[in-house]
């Protein structure tokens, strides 16, 4: 290995640099020409600018899943051009720097957790859909960044990547523009709130970094009037989006930069303004300014300054903006508290690597506080936590923790020693450091408070590889050179490497290709049975199970058998052996795809329910042991998720299934001591407690019911018949009438209602209620025929004891 500085530079590559001298011998000398050096190099860019802005025009096929499908694949072929041309070529060139190596510790510590956390490898490694907190995100992302140190190399190639951020931003800002004001006149073709980069979250964010990088282009360039002018209204669009997302985290972070670069200008322009009152003085200053340095405007930054604050002070200003627009950006997480407490529980059991990657979800289940249930949180499963960074921490554990602790630690220390000590001489290169180190910051920023996507948090490494690519500028900077090519031993092991690593993601490639159909054909198996096509779905899933056999296929696959058995049972026109066949082909079909998924990943309760409603569909029919296996597969889910009221509602329903109404009362009093706010559960507690003749007790739970949901038809129904059961026509009335406010379409309402006023003698509303109920349909009319003809005969045609609990049957 030879160290190779920017005095010497002999062998490295093959063309003219002025900023950055690399001078080929005349032996060497050789037109320019497409290599695989170039290749490289636009495959790099058009990796980064198709993950951001492409866009797939279906509504069945996953969008963000997509772009990290494009961002994984155009690095697998970065990769491979890299390759190609370091075998062509016989040598590798990278700065001499620690970082590169820090790069790679959150992907060493995402890959040690996947290994040795006992979560299921191929989970840790894909996830569902390729989300951010899998090893095969992490390991993308940290090849991406390292390609980038590798590739981009000299300052023309800073130049191409620049360029094509700036019409990539300029592209953006103008469609999200397009986007909310076509949204407001045709929002049946497109939604306002659609962001073109996969979120409006993410949206903000990279709107936020364009800003950023804008600010720090007009301090330390000179652009042409032209793309001055281009830039400007690129920003300024991006504002307008900035304040329809408002997003405070993109405002403070906006307003630290615009801040610091504020203050920086005002002391460069004080600093090169003559004051008369120095005149004869002693003046102690730092080096002198280089030319224009001090003429730069201090406008731009104090304007974003000030529209920053004005939008973190007047929050509400914001959200009135965006609502006002149709674009509502609600972001749901958990708190700081909760992310730790979850944390610190898993971290008790498995400290060292964690619970494994993109397991938070069930930690969080396992973990989270009961008091939730209180909040109209109560029944979302977060899959991450306050922020990107924090989840990893109790993915990865320790080792994780410490990996993105060094990383971070090491590219901020060194970072600021490369910009305050070692500087770049050159003007533009100086500019690209200062860029890629501050949009690295806010994007890892990002990264720690928020959950960015995959493309984002992607980014954030690009840009941290631009970084430790510039450092070769810095003063004093060096970087390392391999030539291979005139070492047999060297050359070897070398070309034996890249041609294994070559090799090898040839297969990564396969297997990305693999688990993305396989989640394409997901997606199009859970839109089918959306829409009742059984037989399309059941075809996608098959499809999808062929590629890969993922978890979701099979959950997919067991709602199918659901549905069948659903439209089986309800089926008359099929005859009984074929139906009977029919319906035992779809349980047992349906009950090895759950239990599959179980055997797949034993940790996601929601396989344990799909197992016990499977089972549960064979209880009433008395099928042996089914009313036990499904009770064993709830049981197994409420372990997993200890504070969900709706799983021992779910058990209530099974009880019931099976006739046993005692165990099934103290079911429903376990789930509403997790949730004492559950109107479902409290409105069928009271049904148990009518069939048991306490319409006391069964009354004082329709009334809580009622409380919580008091806009229910039918719990207001339930309240209705019981107080005219005691003989409170009055509250039955109100109850009665609200229930039909409700629902105008509410048949037994009317009916039950007409028969109270009937009842108090008041024939006039009675036959009111009536005729509404014959005014629905033929059927109706012809149903209630004799009833009309009484009432309006000013007679009372209800039986006496309709009213009573005991003849009323509660629906």
């Amino acid at each position: 290995m030879s160290a190779i500085s920017r005095a010497d530079a002999r062998y490295t590559e093959g063309y003219y640099q002025v900023a950055f001298p690399f001078i080929m011998p005349p032996h060497l000398s050789a037109p320019r020409r497409r290599s695989f050096d170039t290749f490289s190099l636009w495959a790099l860019l058009a990796t980064i600018v198709a993950a951001i802005v492409f866009i797939i025009p279906s509504a069945v096929t996953p969008f963000v899943t997509t772009k990290v499908f494009l961002l994984a694949a155009g690095t697998l072929l970065t990769l491979a051009f890299y390759i190609l041309a370091r075998l062509t070529r016989g040598n590798i060139i990278f700065p001499s720097t620690a970082l590169m190596g820090a790069l790679w510790l959150p992907v060493i510590a995402y890959g040690l957790s996947a290994a040795f956390s006992g979560a299921p490898f191929a989970g840790s490694l894909w996830g569902t859909a390729l989300e951010p907190d899998t090893l095969g995100s992490r390991l993308a992302a940290a090849v991406l960044g390292t390609l980038t140190t590798l590739i981009l190399r000299r300052p023309e190639h800073y130049r191409s990547f620049l360029n094509v951020g700036a019409y990539a931003f300029a592209a953006i800002a103008l469609i999200g523009t397009i986007t909310v004001i076509v949204g407001q006149f045709l929002p049946n073709v497109i939604s306002p709130a659609f962001s073109i980069v996969g979120s409006m979250s993410d949206l903000a964010i990279l709107l936020g970094l364009g800003i950023v990088i804008l600010l720090i282009t007009f301090r330390f360039l000179e652009p042409s009037l032209r793309a001055r002018r281009a830039l400007l209204v690129s920003g300024v669009l991006a504002l307008f989006l900035l304040a329809v997302a408002n997003s405070s985290l993109v405002w403070t972070l906006l307003a630290l930069v615009s801040l610091g670069l504020f203050v920086e200008a005002v002391m460069r322009h004080g600093s090169s303004v003559a004051d008369a009152d120095l005149e004869g003085s002693i003046v102690v200053a730092e080096a002198p300014l280089e030319e224009g340095e001090g003429n730069r405007p201090l406008a731009l930054p104090l304007a974003v300054l000030a529209v920053s604050l004005f939008f973190l002070i007047g929050g509400t200003l914001g959200s009135a903006l965006g609502s006002a627009l149709h674009v509502n950006m609600l972001s749901v997480r958990p708190s700081w508290q909760s992310t730790l407490a979850v944390a610190e529980k898993t971290y008790s059991v498995a400290p060292v690597f964690g619970s494994g990657p993109g397991t938070f979800g069930a930690q969080w289940l396992k973990y989270r506080d009961a008091s939730l249930n209180s909040t109209v949180f109560w029944n979302i499963d977060f899959s991450s936590g306050i922020g990107f960074i924090p989840t990893s921490f109790v993915t990865t554990g320790i080792i994780g923790a410490f990996a993105w602790l060094v990383f971070l630690g090491l590219f901020i220390v060194l970072g600021l020693r490369v910009l305050l000590v070692r500087t770049p001489q050159d003007a533009f290169t100086r500019y690209v450091a200062i860029v890629s180190f501050i949009g690295s910051l806010y994007l890892f920023a990002a990264a720690l408070f928020d959950l960015p996507g995959a493309i984002v948090i992607a980014l954030a490494f690009v840009f941290a590889g631009i970084f430790i690519s510039a450092t070769r500028f810095a003063k004093d900077g060096r970087q390392w050179g391999i030539l291979f090519s005139r070492s047999p031993r060297l050359g070897f092991v070398i070309v034996f490497s890249l041609t294994i690593i070559l090799l090898s993601s040839v297969m990564v490639a396969y297997s990305l290709v693999e688990h993305y159909i396989a989640t394409t054909e997901v997606a199009h198996a859970a839109a089918s049975l959306s829409v009742g096509n059984l037989d399309a779905a059941d075809q996608a899933v098959q499809s999808a199970l062929s590629f890969a056999p993922t978890v979701s296929a099979y959950q997919v696959q067991a709602s199918i058998a659901k549905a069948r058995l659903s439209i089986i049972a309800a089926s008359t026109t099929m005859e009984k052996n074929a139906a009977q066949q029919a319906y035992q082909s779809a349980l047992s079909s349906g009950i090895n795809a759950a239990l599959t998924a179980t055997n797949l990943d034993p940790s996601d309760y929601q396989n344990w329910i799909a197992l016990g409603n499977l089972y549960a569909q064979a209880v009433p029919l008395g099928v042996s042991s089914a009313y036990d296996s499904a009770k064993t597969a709830y049981k197994k889910a409420e372990a997993l998720d200890p504070t969900n009221p709706q799983i021992p509602y779910v058990l209530a329903q099974l009880d019931i299934a099976n006739k046993d109404t005692k165990t099934a009362q103290d079911d429903l009093k376990a789930a509403i001591a997790l949730k004492q706010d559950y109107p479902a559960a409290i409105f069928l507690l009271s049904q148990l407690e009518v069939q048991d003749g306490n319409v006391k007790d069964a009354l004082t739970s329709a009334l809580a019911a009622a409380y919580f949901s008091p806009n229910d038809p039918n719990i207001l129904f339930q309240v209705g018949v019981l107080y005219a059961a005691q003989n409170d026509f009055v509250n039955a009335a109100a109850a009665l009438s609200a229930a039909v406010s409700a629902n105008p379409q509410f048949a037994n309402a009317r009916y039950l209602l007409s028969a109270v006023y009937a009842k108090q003698g008041d024939m006039t509303d009675a036959l009111a209620q009536m005729q509404a109920i014959a005014g629905m349909s033929s059927d109706n009319a012809t149903a209630v025929a004799p009833q009309l003809s009484a009432l309006a005969a000013g007679k009372n045609p209800f039986p006496a004891n309709l009213l009573s609990a005991s003849s009323t049957p509660v629906k």
